[in-house]
Protein backbone atom coordinates (compact mmCIF):
# COMPACT_ATOMS: atom_id res chain seq x y z
CA UNK A 1 0.00 0.00 0.00
CA UNK A 2 2.83 2.43 0.88
CA UNK A 3 4.52 1.71 -2.45
CA UNK A 4 1.31 2.42 -4.32
CA UNK A 5 0.83 5.72 -2.50
CA UNK A 6 4.43 6.69 -3.26
CA UNK A 7 3.79 6.07 -6.96
CA UNK A 8 0.60 8.14 -6.83
CA UNK A 9 2.42 11.00 -5.09
CA UNK A 10 5.16 10.88 -7.71
CA UNK A 11 2.58 11.05 -10.49
CA UNK A 12 0.94 14.08 -8.85
CA UNK A 13 4.33 15.81 -8.60
CA UNK A 14 4.87 15.11 -12.31
CA UNK A 15 1.41 16.54 -12.98
CA UNK A 16 2.32 19.75 -11.15
CA UNK A 17 5.61 20.01 -13.07
CA UNK A 18 3.68 19.46 -16.32
CA UNK A 19 1.44 22.43 -15.52
CA UNK A 20 4.52 24.62 -15.03
CA UNK A 21 5.93 23.55 -18.42
CA UNK A 22 2.52 23.96 -20.03
CA UNK A 23 2.12 27.59 -18.92
CA UNK A 24 5.67 28.62 -19.82
CA UNK A 25 5.90 26.80 -23.17
CA UNK A 26 4.35 29.50 -25.37
CA UNK A 27 5.01 33.02 -24.12
CA UNK A 28 3.40 34.63 -27.18
CA UNK A 29 -0.16 33.50 -26.45
CA UNK A 30 -2.04 34.67 -23.33
CA UNK A 31 -2.77 32.21 -20.57
CA UNK A 32 -5.83 32.84 -18.44
CA UNK A 33 -8.02 35.92 -18.74
CA UNK A 34 -6.36 39.31 -18.89
CA UNK A 35 -7.31 42.97 -19.24
CA UNK A 36 -4.39 45.24 -20.01
CA UNK A 37 -3.44 48.48 -21.78
CA UNK A 38 -0.85 48.75 -24.56
CA UNK A 39 -0.06 52.01 -26.36
CA UNK A 40 -3.13 53.60 -24.87
CA UNK A 41 -5.40 50.81 -26.12
CA UNK A 42 -7.41 48.59 -23.77
CA UNK A 43 -6.96 44.90 -24.60
CA UNK A 44 -9.07 41.90 -23.62
CA UNK A 45 -7.23 38.59 -23.89
CA UNK A 46 -7.86 35.00 -22.94
CA UNK A 47 -6.11 31.78 -23.79
CA UNK A 48 -5.36 28.22 -22.81
CA UNK A 49 -4.29 25.01 -24.55
CA UNK A 50 -5.75 21.51 -24.97
CA UNK A 51 -2.99 20.15 -22.72
CA UNK A 52 -3.75 22.70 -20.01
CA UNK A 53 -7.42 21.76 -20.14
CA UNK A 54 -6.57 18.06 -19.78
CA UNK A 55 -4.24 18.79 -16.84
CA UNK A 56 -6.96 20.94 -15.28
CA UNK A 57 -9.45 18.06 -15.46
CA UNK A 58 -6.94 15.56 -14.07
CA UNK A 59 -6.01 17.94 -11.26
CA UNK A 60 -9.65 18.47 -10.33
CA UNK A 61 -10.22 14.72 -10.28
CA UNK A 62 -7.25 14.32 -7.92
CA UNK A 63 -8.60 17.03 -5.63
CA UNK A 64 -12.10 15.51 -5.64
CA UNK A 65 -10.57 12.14 -4.73
CA UNK A 66 -8.80 13.74 -1.75
CA UNK A 67 -12.08 15.34 -0.64
CA UNK A 68 -13.64 11.88 -0.44
CA UNK A 69 -10.97 10.40 1.85
CA UNK A 70 -10.50 11.26 5.52
CA UNK A 71 -6.95 11.79 6.73
CA UNK A 72 -5.69 9.19 9.19
CA UNK A 73 -2.48 9.74 11.13
CA UNK A 74 -0.78 7.11 13.25
CA UNK A 75 2.84 7.88 14.10
CA UNK A 76 3.86 11.48 13.45
CA UNK A 77 6.31 14.21 14.32
CA UNK A 78 6.31 17.99 14.03
CA UNK A 79 6.58 18.98 10.37
CA UNK A 80 9.75 20.88 9.45
CA UNK A 81 9.35 24.32 7.93
CA UNK A 82 10.80 23.38 4.54
CA UNK A 83 8.17 20.68 4.15
CA UNK A 84 5.35 23.10 4.89
CA UNK A 85 6.76 25.70 2.48
CA UNK A 86 6.92 23.20 -0.38
CA UNK A 87 3.37 22.02 0.36
CA UNK A 88 2.15 25.62 0.31
CA UNK A 89 4.02 26.29 -2.94
CA UNK A 90 2.35 23.28 -4.60
CA UNK A 91 -1.05 24.38 -3.31
CA UNK A 92 -0.67 27.97 -4.48
CA UNK A 93 0.48 26.90 -7.92
CA UNK A 94 -2.37 24.40 -8.20
CA UNK A 95 -4.87 27.15 -7.31
CA UNK A 96 -3.35 29.61 -9.78
CA UNK A 97 -3.19 27.12 -12.65
CA UNK A 98 -6.70 25.77 -12.02
CA UNK A 99 -8.35 29.17 -11.74
CA UNK A 100 -6.39 30.59 -14.69
CA UNK A 101 -7.50 27.69 -16.89
CA UNK A 102 -11.11 28.04 -15.76
CA UNK A 103 -11.13 31.82 -16.17
CA UNK A 104 -9.82 31.40 -19.74
CA UNK A 105 -12.10 28.55 -20.81
CA UNK A 106 -15.36 30.37 -20.06
CA UNK A 107 -14.46 33.53 -22.06
CA UNK A 108 -13.19 31.35 -24.93
CA UNK A 109 -16.54 29.55 -25.09
CA UNK A 110 -18.44 32.87 -24.98
CA UNK A 111 -16.18 34.29 -27.67
CA UNK A 112 -16.81 31.23 -29.85
CA UNK A 113 -20.56 31.73 -29.47
CA UNK A 114 -20.18 35.39 -30.45
CA UNK A 115 -17.95 34.83 -33.49
CA UNK A 116 -19.05 31.36 -34.54
CA UNK A 117 -15.46 30.03 -34.44
CA UNK A 118 -13.66 28.47 -31.49
CA UNK A 119 -10.03 29.49 -30.97
CA UNK A 120 -7.72 28.58 -28.11
CA UNK A 121 -6.79 32.23 -27.58
CA UNK A 122 -7.88 35.71 -28.56
CA UNK A 123 -6.64 39.25 -28.01
CA UNK A 124 -8.85 42.13 -29.10
CA UNK A 125 -8.91 45.88 -28.58
CA UNK A 126 -12.54 46.39 -27.62
CA UNK A 127 -15.04 45.34 -24.99
CA UNK A 128 -18.14 43.23 -25.52
CA UNK A 129 -20.90 42.43 -23.03
CA UNK A 130 -19.67 38.87 -22.43
CA UNK A 131 -16.35 40.18 -21.03
CA UNK A 132 -18.07 40.77 -17.73
CA UNK A 133 -18.02 36.99 -17.25
CA UNK A 134 -14.23 37.17 -17.05
CA UNK A 135 -14.42 39.94 -14.46
CA UNK A 136 -16.91 37.92 -12.40
CA UNK A 137 -14.62 34.87 -12.56
CA UNK A 138 -11.78 37.02 -11.20
CA UNK A 139 -13.75 37.64 -8.01
CA UNK A 140 -14.90 34.03 -7.96
CA UNK A 141 -11.21 33.06 -7.86
CA UNK A 142 -10.79 34.57 -4.39
CA UNK A 143 -13.67 32.51 -3.04
CA UNK A 144 -12.25 29.42 -4.75
CA UNK A 145 -8.81 29.87 -3.18
CA UNK A 146 -10.30 30.37 0.29
CA UNK A 147 -12.48 27.26 -0.10
CA UNK A 148 -9.49 25.19 -1.27
CA UNK A 149 -7.57 25.86 1.95
CA UNK A 150 -10.47 26.04 4.42
CA UNK A 151 -12.75 23.13 3.47
CA UNK A 152 -10.11 20.38 3.97
CA UNK A 153 -9.44 21.62 7.52
CA UNK A 154 -13.14 21.63 8.28
CA UNK A 155 -13.64 18.05 7.05
CA UNK A 156 -10.48 16.08 7.99
CA UNK A 157 -9.22 16.28 4.42
CA UNK A 158 -5.98 17.49 2.81
CA UNK A 159 -4.98 19.88 0.10
CA UNK A 160 -2.93 18.49 -2.78
CA UNK A 161 0.33 19.88 -1.39
CA UNK A 162 -0.26 18.51 2.10
CA UNK A 163 -1.06 15.08 0.68
CA UNK A 164 2.11 15.01 -1.45
CA UNK A 165 4.29 16.09 1.48
CA UNK A 166 2.40 13.90 4.01
CA UNK A 167 1.40 16.83 6.22
CA UNK A 168 -1.64 17.06 8.48
CA UNK A 169 -2.96 19.43 11.13
CA UNK A 170 -3.76 17.58 14.36
CA UNK A 171 -5.03 18.34 17.85
CA UNK A 172 -2.80 17.97 20.89
CA UNK A 173 -4.02 14.38 21.30
CA UNK A 174 -2.83 13.50 17.77
CA UNK A 175 -6.27 13.31 16.15
CA UNK A 176 -6.75 15.02 12.79
CA UNK A 177 -8.44 18.40 13.04
CA UNK A 178 -12.11 18.78 12.16
CA UNK A 179 -13.36 22.24 13.06
CA UNK A 180 -16.16 24.68 12.13
CA UNK A 181 -15.60 26.79 9.02
CA UNK A 182 -14.87 29.91 11.08
CA UNK A 183 -12.08 28.16 13.01
CA UNK A 184 -10.79 26.53 9.81
CA UNK A 185 -10.55 29.96 8.17
CA UNK A 186 -8.66 31.35 11.18
CA UNK A 187 -6.31 28.34 11.16
CA UNK A 188 -5.59 28.73 7.43
CA UNK A 189 -4.92 32.44 7.92
CA UNK A 190 -2.58 31.65 10.83
CA UNK A 191 -0.66 29.21 8.64
CA UNK A 192 -0.05 31.89 6.00
CA UNK A 193 0.98 34.56 8.49
CA UNK A 194 3.26 32.12 10.28
CA UNK A 195 5.10 30.85 7.22
CA UNK A 196 5.69 34.33 5.84
CA UNK A 197 6.77 35.93 9.12
CA UNK A 198 10.42 37.08 9.34
CA UNK A 199 10.87 34.66 12.26
CA UNK A 200 9.94 31.62 10.19
CA UNK A 201 11.95 32.73 7.16
CA UNK A 202 15.01 33.20 9.36
CA UNK A 203 14.60 29.72 10.85
CA UNK A 204 14.43 28.03 7.47
CA UNK A 205 17.43 29.99 6.16
CA UNK A 206 19.51 29.06 9.19
CA UNK A 207 18.34 25.44 9.13
CA UNK A 208 16.98 25.45 12.66
CA UNK A 209 14.31 22.77 13.12
CA UNK A 210 11.09 23.86 14.84
CA UNK A 211 10.43 22.55 18.33
CA UNK A 212 7.04 21.26 19.39
CA UNK A 213 5.19 23.70 21.59
CA UNK A 214 6.66 26.89 20.14
CA UNK A 215 4.49 29.59 18.62
CA UNK A 216 6.02 28.49 15.35
CA UNK A 217 4.17 25.14 15.45
CA UNK A 218 1.11 25.49 17.62
CA UNK A 219 -1.97 27.73 17.34
CA UNK A 220 -4.84 27.27 19.73
CA UNK A 221 -4.09 23.58 20.34
CA UNK A 222 -3.23 22.63 16.74
CA UNK A 223 0.07 21.14 15.56
CA UNK A 224 1.24 20.66 11.97
CA UNK A 225 2.82 17.21 11.69
CA UNK A 226 4.34 14.93 9.09
CA UNK A 227 3.37 11.27 9.14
Amino acid sequence: MDGRRTILRTLVVLLVLATVVCTSWDQESPFGFRMYSANGVQHIAAGTTPLALVLFIVGMLCFCALMRKEVRVNESQVAPLWRRYIALLIDWWFCIFTLATLSATVPLILEARRTGTFLWSFDREYWVSSDWAGVALFFFAFAGIAAYFVLPLANRRQTLGCWVLRIATVNLDGSVVRVPLRIAFQRAYSEFTELFSPFSLWRILTGKAPQEGTKHDRYGGFIVVRY
